[in-house]
């Protein structure tokens, strides 16, 4: 602000003197609107503790999320693996084992339910070449 305004309208005698009045509204306008820009730009440094707290919670559940997504993607890779291994193996069992019966179960339950096949793999006895 302009200090000689300011001197200005305290004299009563120089009220022609007086620049504009406005333009020391003009002024101390220009000063807030430059100190808002800033406060608003700058937000990153304010700490507010509602600010941390809900970005924190929100980082938090944000990672466990990405956890469980990453843990469900991996167990879903390894059953597809699991179980195409048993499809196949089931298909390798048709060259050692004499009844048909069994060796189309062996597959049925290979291509029905993935990595199971294998405990019908273990359990059957005089099953693929045992």
């Amino acid at each position: 602000m302009n200090t000689d305004n300011i001197d200005n309208i305290n004299n009563i005698d120089n009220i022609d003197n007086i620049d504009n009045i406005d333009n020391i509204d003009k002024e101390e306008e220009e000063l807030i609107n430059n100190a808002i820009s800033n406060t608003i730009n700058n937000k990153s440094n304010i700490k507010w503790s509602k600010i941390n707290n809900n970005t924190g919670k929100l980082n938090y559940k944000n990672n466990n999320l990405k956890i469980i997504c990453y843990f469900v993607f991996v167990f879903t890779i390894i059953w597809f693996l699991i179980g195409l291994l048993g499809w196949l193996m089931s298909i390798y069992c048709f060259k050692y084992n004499k009844n048909k019966i069994e060796n189309v179960v062996g597959i049925l339950i290979a291509i029905l339910l993935g990595p199971f096949y294998w405990l019908y793999y273990v359990y059957m006895q005089n099953y693929c070449g045992k």
